[in-house]
């Protein structure tokens, strides 16, 4: 594996640009089996609309693409920057895992070695995201890595997102994050935060 093509290395995963090829891999992701995850599902597109949806989005300058490869260098997740503002040196964060690779502490070191990247390398001051109340899995990974929580919001999702929330009984404990509204279901979701300052004094700490 060519190691060159690679910004930053973890335990188990490299971390590099997200290019062109990445997409034709990602849109053949296995699908979550879980309907409360099917937003995380790649589209089906065509090649032409795969250029499009690359295109836009490696063109604008508030967003940054990045792939999490593996030890082979096969594409396991995306990890990407929104809402960049140079200036102020923060971004929103957005990450999704191939659904055969969850709960096998991809997640945590893709995490921790894109924070090192993202403060140590490029100087950013802060790293936001959000994540659905529901989500405990993913909140696990955040607070492990040094988010903390900062607030919540609502959002909106159209039928049949997380329909399956409201008829199935193993779905009780956490129905009371969603609510039915007149154009679909809203889903509570919680805001966090991981700070340059933060992540320094935890390195010390960890250290």
């Amino acid at each position: 594996m060519d190691t060159e093509t690679f910004i930053a290395r973890g335990q188990k995963i490299y971390l590099r640009e997200f290019t062109r090829a990445d997409v034709d891999e990602w849109v053949n992701w296995p699908p979550h089996v879980d309907p409360l995850f099917q937003d995380y599902n790649p589209p089906r597109l065509s090649p032409l609309e795969r250029d499009i949806w690359y295109i836009e989005r490696a063109s604008r300058s508030d967003m940054m693409l990045f792939a999490i490869a593996d030890e082979d260098g096969k594409l396991i997740g995306r990890l990407f920057l929104r809402q960049v503002d140079r200036s102020k040196k923060s971004a929103v964060l957005g990450i999704d895992l191939r659904s055969d690779k969850l709960d096998k502490g991809y997640g945590t070191d893709a995490l921790q070695t894109f924070a090192r990247y993202y403060f140590e390398v490029l100087g950013y001051k802060v790293l936001r995201l959000d994540v659905a109340a529901f989500n405990r899995r993913a909140q696990r990974v955040y607070e492990k890595v040094g988010f903390i929580y900062t607030g919540e919001h609502r959002s909106s999702y159209p039928p049949p997102y997380f329909s399956a929330v409201f008829s199935e009984d193993k779905y009780e404990n956490i129905r009371g994050y969603f609510r039915r509204t007149g154009s679909g279901i809203s889903v509570k979701h919680y805001d966090m935060e991981l700070t340059r300052d933060r992540w320094s004094e935890r390195q010390k700490y960890e250290g």
